[in-house]
């Protein structure tokens, strides 16, 4: 299976070209902004690296976050736009999925930290029930307290400037991590539509019009 996955959630564009567990192309570039412009003159030189063209695909998988609002659009909005010109299905991962992916010691439970860029950053708790939380956001100190009363908990993810205990660093690409689980998922699964994961509200909101405004 062959699959261009990509990654713009974060503070940084990144993406892979991946066949059957084989990574043929990667690349990623740290940027807080600009992934708009960026991100398709990216995945084109990325295609011609590895020497395939879109119409190749089988697939094309996409980070919906959580993450950077604006970040996980434009990530969204570039998979959606080559699926739809390819003909080819658009996965959507979860980060969270990611990083549990990447990290899995048996026995140990696992949070999954995610820099919000806020006071609050997203967690998700996975149990060694195999239980999973609901997404949610915890200041650093509440984490804290909820690894006091979870003993035997691995801590990843990319809030790596939290000092938590407990931390395990990946060096994966999440696009990386993303192909090998899209090329997994059943197109159409529920779980992978790629629609953007919101944990909390937009900072931007649109002040209502007062009523006397519209008779001017």
């Amino acid at each position: 299976m062959l699959i261009l996955s990509l990654d713009s959630a974060s503070s940084a564009c990144s993406a892979c070209v991946w066949r059957d567990g084989k990574v043929l192309a990667q690349v990623l570039e740290p940027m807080e902004r600009g992934q708009d412009q960026r991100m398709m003159p990216l995945l084109i030189d990325l295609m011609k690296q590895a020497s395939v063209s879109f119409d190749d695909l089988d697939r094309i998988a996409v980070t919906r976050g959580p993450g950077s609002f604006t970040g996980l659009r434009i990530g969204l909005a570039a998979a959606r736009g080559i699926g739809l010109a390819a003909d080819k299905p658009v996965i959507g991962v979860d980060r969270f999925a990611i990083f549990r992916e990447q990290v899995q010691q048996p026995g140990k439970k696992l949070l999954v930290v995610i820099n919000s860029k806020r006071k609050e950053l997203f967690i998700q708790f996975y149990a060694t029930d195999n239980s999973i939380s609901s997404p949610a956001m915890m200041t650093q100190e509440e984490i804290l307290d909820f690894l006091k009363l979870n003993p035997d908990t691995v801590v990843a993810g990319d809030a790596i400037d939290t000092a938590l205990p407990g931390f395990v660093k990946t060096t994966q690409l999440e696009a990386v991590t993303g192909a090998l689980l899209a090329s997994r998922t059943a197109v159409g699964d529920l779980a992978y539509l790629p629609r953007p994961l919101y944990i909390r509200a937009p900072d931007v909101t649109i002040k209502p019009v007062p009523v006397e405004a519209c008779h001017d």
